[in-house]
């Protein structure tokens, strides 16, 4: 009778010790463990950003600064809860950190601190959430940064001082610079790009360049029903390409750490950067194995830094030109600031930065990450073109760049460094003229 007595004992103390700190509160009086969990707390919060039917517990095991945590998401949160749990306790044994107790349940952090130490924690949590624009620029460290100081610079307004690198280049109908404008109003400019050792196939003067940004617009209009580019054109109605050979060989170009950003900062060092001007770049031949990118750098002016975004497409990959509209019009869309991080479909990656990207997670999209499909522009008008998405004011079809212009059209959004950012919660309208105002000098 003892000895069952002692084997039910056995049982039921093996039962609580299985079961210690399940959806209990955590107690340990530690900031730096709490701290250290908000990773955690920020992952599940992201993560019920975009499934917000499914509840997420967090549970965390702490000894002397020292902490494991796991955090699950499951509809029923008591499932949830057994998960996390088991989870937790499995890692924090092998880590030595004590047992796992309860840290959070949804947006309600449950840990138990002292006054002092819940304030400081509830503070951090407080600038955690704050949306900072600035996080969600590009932050290329191979960024380019053209001075205006620069003796090979050329002022936008000055682009006729201009010459050929290569005299052959100088033919009929090819111009270096950006001809006189027969609209003052917001509009794309393409330009015809070959490195140093390009044959020269004369894409610009034989109407191919011509023929792709046209059946984009055609594209474009089929799409939405309703709107285009505006294109910078001549006073003949062509359009108004201009001509641009690298200082590099093609060679030296697909061995550049990002070739893209080299082509970009070139221009930029060419007079082609308008305040009222998208630009739309071709480059002849192949780079590496990209059809498009968006080529950005940064011109330091005399009144401050701006970053100048405007789309590559490359001519010589496997698309070859018969359908590189299809890059032209992507790249142009990111660099207007598209898809915004808080489009619903926007790509989740939480190993980057950002936790998503600029592309959507679906096909049949333009701005799809994967097989494009019909090449749709946004055809529910959920994502970035026409939405009604409230908490994410960015909206396509009310670019400055496009025809009809909306009344409360927009440019691209800025941060307050000047940078394109993807994703505003507010657009600022003034703070975008503001920076393409600096680079009018």
């Amino acid at each position: 009778m003892k000895k069952f007595l002692l084997i039910l004992v056995f049982i039921f103390l093996s039962s609580i010790s299985a079961n210690a700190g399940l959806k209990e509160a955590g107690k340990i009086n530690n900031l730096q463990c709490a701290i250290g969990t908000l990773d955690a707390y920020k992952e599940a919060k992201e993560y019920r950003d975009t499934n917000p039917k499914m509840n997420t517990v967090i549970y965390m095991a702490c000894d002397e600064g020292k902490y494991s945590w796991n955090w699950r998401s499951q509809k029923n949160l008591n499932s949830a809860h057994k998960k996390s749990f088991k989870e937790c306790t499995k890692y924090s044994k092998k880590q030595g950190n004590g047992e796992c107790f309860l840290f959070a349940i949804n947006d309600v952090v449950v840990w138990e601190l002292s006054e002092d130490k819940a304030k400081a924690l509830n503070q951090t949590i407080s600038k955690m959430n704050e949306h900072d624009e600035e996080k969600y620029t590009s932050g290329n460290p191979l960024f380019k940064f053209v001075n205006t100081n620069d003796p090979a610079f050329v002022k936008y307004t000055e682009q006729k001082k201009l010459t050929y690198k290569n005299p052959k280049d100088d033919i009929p109908g090819r111009f270096l610079y950006d001809q006189e404008d027969v609209t003052e109003d917001y509009q794309v400019h393409a330009i015809y790009v070959l490195a140093s050792d390009s044959k020269d196939k004369q894409y610009d003067v034989k109407g191919v360049i011509e023929r792709i940004v046209l059946k984009g617009n055609k594209h474009f209009k089929n799409k939405t029903k309703e709107k285009q580019f505006r294109l910078d054109l001549t006073k003949d109605g062509k359009l108004d390409v201009s001509f641009l050979r690298l200082p590099i060989t093609k060679k030296q170009l697909n061995n550049h750490d990002d070739g893209t950003v080299f082509i970009a900062a070139e221009t930029l060092r060419n007079g082609f950067y308008h305040p009222k001007k998208l630009y739309t770049i071709f480059y002849q031949d192949a780079y590496k194995r990209e059809w498009g990118q968006v080529g950005d750098a940064i011109l330091e002016t005399p009144t401050g830094k701006v970053e100048v975004v405007g789309g590559v497409t490359y001519l010589g990959s496997e698309m070859g030109t018969r359908d590189a509209f299809n890059p032209h019009l992507h790249e142009l869309f990111h660099a207007l600031g598209f898809v915004q991080l808080c489009a619903p479909k926007a790509v989740i990656e939480k190993n980057s930065r950002w936790g998503k990207n600029d592309h959507l997670s679906f096909t049949n999209d333009i701005m799809s990450d994967r097989d494009s499909g019909s090449k749709n522009i946004d055809k529910k008008r959920e994502q970035y073109y026409g939405h009604s998405n409230k908490d994410c004011p960015l909206d396509l079809r009310k670019s400055v760049f496009l025809e009809p212009t909306e009344q409360d059209a927009q440019l691209v959004p800025r941060t307050e460094s000047c940078k394109m950012t993807r994703w505003v919660k507010a657009y600022n309208h003034q703070r975008s003229l503001d920076c393409r105002a600096k680079l009018d000098f």
